[in-house]
Order: structure tokens, then sequence, then C-alpha cells
């Protein structure tokens, strides 16, 4: 048989044993989560920002923009866009794109749902024969536990090809 004492220590040494691993695990699972949240932001923002910049490089008569706007408008010289103004503005914590401004079809959001654009902003450099474009870009995770939440900052300057 087994005293009293013996008996109490074993489950204290079990119960030790048993708070460690679920602390362990309960870690673990935060870590693959905020893993995961910080993916997705990551995709988004990469994402949202290769199109913007792509759309950018092919693109023309661009706005004398005065200091910094959360917007931006310009021509298009996209094989499937070519000649049309485009615009790409910062709406409610979601990028807007607006691939035909003179059309009725409403702009579509190029950043996920999962995320909220914190600040978007475009400014124009150089000379009118060179310009170029600076974005910078907040984003961060939406809907998710304090503890997991993402943000990240972005900046990247992009000069048109087609000048």
């Amino acid at each position: 048989g087994y005293t009293l004492i013996e008996l109490m220590v074993a489950i204290s040494v079990f119960s030790i044993v048993v708070a460690i691993t679920s602390s362990m695990l309960i870690t673990s699972l935060k870590g693959q989560d905020k893993s995961f949240t910080s993916q997705n932001v990551a995709d988004s923002a990469r994402y949202a920002m290769e199109m913007i910049s792509r759309e950018i490089r092919m693109g023309t008569s661009f706005p004398a923009l005065d200091g910094v706007s959360n917007s931006i408008q310009f021509v298009s010289a996209m094989p499937h866009r070519d000649g049309k103004t485009v615009r790409f503005e910062l709406v409610s914590g979601q990028i807007m794109f607006d691939d035909d401004i003179s059309d009725a079809v409403a702009p579509t959001t190029i950043t996920s749902s999962n995320t909220i654009v914190g600040a978007l902003s475009f400014r124009l450099d150089g000379t009118a024969s060179h310009p170029r474009v600076t974005i910078v870009m907040r984003i961060e995770s939406s809907g998710t536990k304090e503890d997991v939440k993402t943000s990240m900052d972005l900046q990247t300057t992009i000069s048109p090809r087609r000048l």
C-alpha cells in the first residue's frame, strides 16, 4: 500500500507536470495564431503594394500632388486598360481600386477583409519628365485577439516606365 504522504507527493508532481505541459501547449497555439495573422497581413499588404506598383509603373499623366494624399489618379497604359484613368484610394480602412473612373462600376477592394489599412499616402516627387511616386502604408490585422494582433509599416518608391 501507499501512505497518504506518498499519494500526495505523487499527485503534486503529476499536477506540476500537467501545468507545465498545458502552459507549453497554450503558448504554442498562441504562436501559431500570431504566425497565421502575420502571414495574412503580409499577404494582403504584398498584393496591394504589387498591384499599385504595377499600375504606376505603366502609368502616365500623373497629377501634381501637393504634399501627401490618400488617393492617386492617373492614366493607365496597361494592355487591358490602355488609356483609361484609374484611381487608388483609402476608404474606410480598405484600399479601393477603380479601373475606369468614367464608368458606373463601383471600385473594388484590393485588401483583405481580415486587415485594416490605417494609413495610405502617395507622394509625387521628381520632375515632370521623370516622376517618382512614394507609397507609404500602415496595415494591421482586424478581428483578432489583442495578443496576436499584427501590424506592418511599408514604404516603396516607384518610377513609371512609360514616360
